[in-house]
């Protein structure tokens, strides 16, 4: 009998929603299905090492809660480029609107050249 062939990994940037706030976390990982899921357990188990997002989470609930891949197929090496893109979408770094308390480290031109691809793809 065949196994079930498991899921190519995706490599992105990810999204987690706090619906009542309207607050955002942005994440990147070269296995986002995998990432979303340590978030998931870390957060349930009360475990979680963002403690604004662990205290909403706890607050409200899992069900006020979303996890949501944004944008895919992103090479390993620009990832914390095309994650930087994000939160500045988002504003996720400003406390009153999202949970990322820092910015990620990369190289100022992966940067430009994400935020532009990004730019005349309509996404920002």
């Amino acid at each position: 009998m065949n196994k079930p062939k498991k899921p190519e990994p995706i490599s992105g940037i990810y999204l987690i929603k706090c619906i009542p706030l309207n607050k955002h976390y942005i994440g990147s990982s070269s296995n986002v299905q995998r990432r979303l899921q340590t978030h998931k357990r870390e957060l349930e188990a009360g475990s979680h090492n963002n403690r604004l997002l662990q205290h909403d989470y706890d607050k409200y609930g899992a069900k006020a809660f979303t996890f949501l891949i944004i944008f895919k197929e992103v090479p390993e090496e620009k990832l914390t480029a095309y994650e930087k893109v994000f939160i500045y979408k988002y504003d996720s770094i400003v406390r009153y609107k999202g949970y990322n308390d820092i910015w990620p480290t990369t190289n100022h031109s992966l940067f430009k050249e994400a935020y532009q691809d990004l730019k005349e793809r309509g996404v920002i």
